[in-house]
């Protein structure tokens, strides 16, 4: 495993305040193309729900290492956990067997996915979970389902940034989610490395195939397909360390730690732990 550190107690938060130059992508993508995406990745997970269910049971190995991360609750006092794209709700899972005390909340944007979350977590130890269906991807989500901001000790959005195509988009949902963070909080994100990887690389699918062109979408885009049960295709985007670094820099957070992990690799996935720079000034 990779792995690497970034002190944030002291220039990270510093430079948030300072004025920060904003670089559009080359080829910022437009509104009709981000919302064409979305509409095939939810085509995608209302089509592979079941299969997609059945073939994320275990826990990665990279989740496992995230346990030392978690924030501390007082006394008897229960974390407040958001999960966004919860999928099948097996971070609640997770939560459990690490016997960490907790309120959870799970959303995710297709229903079947979140019945079988309700399936999957039903009378979890010391995890009270429950569960909504949320388009998070929209702006003003949150308020939209009562949730306040600064209200939660714990935000993870593990494996689903990565499907939210153009970065303008990206940053508005990482924004919302730096919101709904306490003060002291953690947000962790995990990204999927694919294109790192040259048995992901081989399996992209032409752009032309849903009707678009490649100056379309933005660098580090594209389609790969599910063949397990089901055909299907779905948009995935790398979040690199740069990015990640870019997104927290404009969203008022700051990076403590990356690390790789997971897949024949040992690299597939990117995980990132953040804290808000309200809390540190």
């Amino acid at each position: 495993m990779a792995s690497t550190n970034y002190n944030t107690t002291g220039n990270d938060c510093n430079n948030i305040t300072q004025s920060i130059t904003q670089v559009a992508p080359a080829n910022q993508m437009e509104e009709a193309t981000a919302q064409r995406l979305l509409a095939l990745n939810r085509e995608f997970y209302a089509t592979v729900a079941e299969s997609f269910d059945a073939t994320r049971a275990g826990l990665p190995i990279g989740w496992q290492q995230l346990k030392p991360y978690l924030p501390h609750s007082a006394a008897a006092t229960a974390l407040q956990v958001l999960d966004v794209g919860c999928g099948n709700g097996r971070f609640a899972r997770a939560l459990a067997q690490w016997h960490v005390p907790c309120t959870y909340l799970g959303v995710d944007g297709d229903a079947r996915l979140l019945a079988l979350a309700t399936e999957n977590t039903a009378a979890l130890p010391g995890v009270t979970s429950h569960f909504q269906q949320v388009d998070f991807t929209r702006a003003g989500w949150a308020a939209t389902v009562g949730l306040a901001s600064h209200s939660f000790d714990l935000v993870v959005c593990l494996a689903a940034l990565h499907h939210v195509p153009g970065y303008a988009l990206r940053r508005q949902v990482v924004q919302e989610l730096a919101n709904l963070l306490a003060p002291a909080g953690v947000l962790i994100f995990s990204h999927w490395q694919f294109l790192t990887s040259e048995r992901f690389v081989r399996k992209q699918i032409a752009w032309q195939t849903i009707g678009l062109q490649a100056q379309a979408v933005e660098a580090g885009d594209a389609l790969l397909p599910w063949r397990q049960g089901h055909y299907a295709v779905r948009y995935v985007h790398q979040i690199d360390e740069a990015e990640m670094r870019r997104l927290a820099t404009d969203t008022g957070l700051a990076v403590t730690t990356m690390f790789y992990a997971d897949g024949k690799e040992g690299n597939l996935n990117l995980y990132a732990i953040l804290k808000s720079c309200k809390g540190t000034m």
